[in-house]
């Protein structure tokens, strides 16, 4: 596959930033997040209906509806200064690109090409080559007539809500107009203020890409229900299975457990393992943070699992899983002061590093970015067919939905010996299934 460059400039908001907004603070927790990019590429199939001058029209509102949008999420023109924890807004532009790609974008979907190539589809194919830039985005053309935008945001300001929001955001601008359009609110640099010194940051992994494979492996909602039958059923009337499992709790414990038994066989015996992924504290503390809040508002969460005291049994795994994120919950709804907020990040954040030094320890790092909206970016021609992550530079796992029913599509990225040996668990291969079998 090749993809070839032929458009490359900047995108500024059609209405220039109001003086009074031209610096935007960056909270505590933006403070902490990794210097990376979030990447995503929303894939739209062909329409033979299109022709080559409405086609021609498409890239055209694409480039007004990004510079319309900009107005109202205007932070993402603008370039980080990590040194004063701010963005300068003064309307320097996204990056914008256009791309021809000699691929049929059905091999994507269906899996038929190598998943690193999904990262060229993205304006930064390599998530750990940071720069100031805020956003870029990159319209990738297809020889079969699909269409594929790649949206890269700086990790340093945004989220998952905050991506798809963007996303969603740029989208009804294109659609309806930018009157229509949910804009994002930016008062978490001054309800969470970066006036804390945060010694312990989100470690960035070394970029081992080259030597990582990512597979996607999709769960039906019918294979979800029978897992969530078959654990309901051997918790019986145990007294830590006071709730049922969320079908997202469900996959964390059904993937961790296939990599703690992987690293059991690589190293000949039950290890340790912490099991760390990120919760959105939007709606969740007594802060009166914005339910549209931009920024970095997650905090990462983590479960151990003790090789002594415990055998290696899903149901086991589904209730630590269940009993951590109810005791993040209800830690959240009783914090009040951002202070202690950020606390207890940092806290969470020193006990990683504590394990990461650690060699008897595994570590499985996992996002689940399931229930957020993003199968609704509707810019005029259709939602996306499929939603891509990319390739990443360090083992992880990455949770989204499918967009037909009420599945999870799992992106997993291992190196090659651990990917064989998942693909061959026995969980794995029972509840999921490869992604030409789902879609076609």
């Amino acid at each position: 596959m090749e993809v070839h460059i032929q458009t490359r400039k900047l995108i500024k908001p059609s209405i220039p930033t109001p003086n009074h907004l031209r610096e935007l603070k960056l909270s505590c927790f933006d403070q902490i997040a990794p210097p990376t990019y979030g990447s995503f590429v929303f894939f739209f199939p062909a329409d033979s209906s299109i022709s080559t001058s409405s086609k021609d029209e498409r890239l055209e509102k694409l480039q007004n509806s990004l510079s319309e949008v900009l107005t109202c999420f205007y932070p993402l023109a603008g370039r980080l200064d990590q040194d004063r924890n701010v963005i300068d807004c003064h309307d320097q532009g996204a990056e914008y690109l256009e791309a021809q790609v000699n691929a049929n974008l059905n091999q994507f979907i269906l899996e038929e090409l190598d998943s690193k190539l999904l990262n060229q589809l993205n304006p930064f194919p390599n998530e750990l080559a940071f720069t100031p830039t805020v956003l870029a985005v990159q319209i990738n053309k297809f020889d079969c007539g699909g269409l594929a935008i790649g949206a890269s945001l700086s990790h340093k300001f945004a989220d998952g809500f905050t991506i798809f929001t963007f996303v969603n955001g740029w989208a009804t601008c294109c659609r309806i107009g930018v009157d229509r359009v949910k804009c994002l609110s930016f008062e978490s640099g001054s309800l969470l203020p970066a006036i804390y010194t945060a010694t312990d940051k989100i470690p960035v992994p070394d970029d081992n890409s080259e030597n990582l494979i990512t597979r996607r492996f999709i769960f039906r909602e019918a294979a979800i229900s029978a897992l969530k039958a078959k654990t309901v059923a051997l918790a019986g009337d145990s007294p830590h299975q006071s709730h049922q499992p969320s079908r997202v709790q469900l996959l964390i414990a059904l993937i961790w457990k296939a990599r703690i038994a992987l690293a059991q066989a690589k190293h000949g015996s039950l290890r340790n393992s912490l099991l760390i992924f990120p919760y959105n504290f939007r709606r969740k503390t007594a802060i009166p943070i914005p339910p549209n809040a931009g920024g970095n508002l997650f905090r990462n969460v983590t479960v151990r699992f003790t090789a002594n005291e415990s055998k290696l049994e899903l149901q086991h795994l589904v209730n630590l899983v269940g009993n951590e994120l109810r005791h993040a919950a209800e830690s959240f709804a009783k914090t009040e002061q951002a202070g202690d907020l950020f606390l207890s990040a940092t806290s969470s954040l020193r006990k990683i590093h504590e394990e990461l030094i650690k060699v008897n320890t595994d570590i499985c790092l996992l996002t689940s970015h399931c229930k957020f909206p993003y199968y609704e970016a509707d810019f005029g021609w259709g939602k996306p067919g499929w939603i891509a992550s990319t390739h990443k530079p360090g083992e992880m796992v990455l949770l989204m939905d499918t967009k037909s029913d009420s599945g999870i599509e799992a992106w997993v990225t291992l190196e090659p010996s651990n990917m064989r040996q998942f693909e061959q668990d026995h969980d794995i291969l029972a509840y999921s299934c490869k992604p030409a079998e789902y879609y076609s």
